[in-house]
């Protein structure tokens, strides 16, 4: 059984999905920056947000439909750092 829609995290601002992150320390390397990779975490969660807030949720589609999404290419280009504690 699949339980009802939950309420979509963050807002859209003029056509843009904002979602405010909490950079935690098992995001961080040891210097206190996030690590590269976690950015692709936080995205996904983002997109996942998004569906939700344009009423498809992810684990419907793949339950009820057989459907799921797949990454195929990513690039991210870094212009600052996230840090410990940011949000």
């Amino acid at each position: 059984m699949v339980a009802a829609m939950t309420e979509a995290a963050g807002t859209i601002e003029n056509g843009v999905h904002v979602l405010p992150v909490r950079v935690y320390f098992e995001d961080t390397d040891a210097g206190g920056i996030v690590y590269y990779a976690n950015y692709l975490r936080f995205a996904e969660r983002g997109r996942s947000e998004l569906l939700r807030h344009l009423g498809i949720e992810s684990g419907r589609l793949v339950d009820g439909l057989s459907l799921a999404f797949a990454v195929r290419r990513c690039a991210m280009d870094f212009v600052k750092p996230a840090k410990l504690d940011d949000l």
